[in-house]
Formats: structure tokens, C-alpha cells, sequence
């Protein structure tokens, strides 16, 4: 992440940037990306231009998965969508230690990528609950988790990682 580097995002999918720290802004215009509600805009700790971003459709009846990675500051993106089946996406994380790990807060749980979100797994041993956001600690590598109606759940990211290994 680099210092004034910020992006914003509407609930009609329109994207700005600014690399001034917010004294010049640039509309980043795609095709590509659908105008739905942009839920999380996310700068890669690992990566100065990389950034992701996900997408709600659910005030349209859309339940469609968006999740998209940029990795030169929005100009181009990817879909990194993986194997997620379908229902609106509320946040993504980057692992704290590994670069490989993302996290994904959905309307059903949350989801685990170790290939940069190729494929997910479900993040086992939590309700199905809508994720309203995720943290991950990293000092104390623990990940919290806040979910609607189902309360706040904090678990060991190390854990996780080990147990996600063996299956």
C-alpha cells in the first residue's frame, strides 16, 4: 500500500481514484464491471498497485458473485469470483502473512482462498449468517468476524490455515 493512494466507491458501481491522497481524483471507467453497489474496496498490503473489489446486486433481485482484483491501480480488472456460489459478497481480506490467502465475508458465510481466488472453500464451524464485515488481527493473527444476528466470532488464523491444509 502506498501512502495517498485511495479508491472510492459507489452504490451504483462507479469508481474513483486518487494517488494525491485526495487532491485530484480520476473516475475509473470499465466495461466490464456491472453498476452494482460497490460493498468493499480493499488496497493489497503486498502489492502497491493491486486492489480488490467486491460487489453487491442484492436491492436489483441480483445474487450474482462479484469479487474482481486490479493490479494496476483499476485500470484492468479480473474476476476472481472462483467457485463461490451465487449470493451477494459484503468483504474481502487479504491474510496478513501469506499473500496467497484471501478471506470473504457473503449473505452465507465466509470463504477461504489459498490460490489468490482461484477456488474457495468454506470457512467451516461458523452459522450461515450474512457477514457484515471481517478483520483479521495481525499481531495476534485472529481473524473477527461480525455477522447479522448471529453475533461477533474471533478464531485463530494460524488454525484455520493448518486445519484448511489437511482437508
Amino acid at each position: 500500500m502506498r501512502f495517498g493512494v485511495l479508491y472510492a466507491g459507489t452504490d451504483d458501481g462507479r469508481l474513483w481514484r486518487t494517488k494525491d491522497g485526495g487532491k485530484n481524483w480520476l473516475e475509473i471507467k470499465n466495461k466490464m464491471l456491472p453498476q452494482r453497489w460497490v460493498s468493499r474496496l480493499v488496497c493489497s498490503k503486498y502489492d502497491m498497485g493491486t486492489v480488490y473489489m467486491t460487489q453487491t446486486g442484492r436491492r436489483d433481485d441480483d445474487f450474482q458473485v462479484y469479487i474482481w482484483r486490479s493490479k494496476d491501480f483499476g485500470d484492468t480488472w479480473e474476476d476472481i469470483s472462483g467457485n463461490i456460489p451465487v449470493g451477494p459478497v459484503n468483504v474481502i481480506r487479504e491474510d496478513p502473512k501469506d499473500e496467497n490467502i484471501l478471506y470473504v465475508g457473503t449473505d452465507a458465510g465466509v470463504y477461504i482462498s489459498k490460490d489468490k481466488g482461484k477456488t474457495y472453500q468454506v470457512l467451516g464451524d461458523l452459522p450461515f449468517a450474512y457477514i457484515h464485515d471481517l478483520q483479521i488481527h495481525s499481531r495476534d493473527n485472529m481473524i473477527i468476524i461480525a455477522t447479522h444476528g448471529r453475533g461477533i466470532w474471533v478464531l485463530d488464523a494460524d488454525a484455520i490455515n493448518r486445519k484448511e491444509d489437511k482437508d
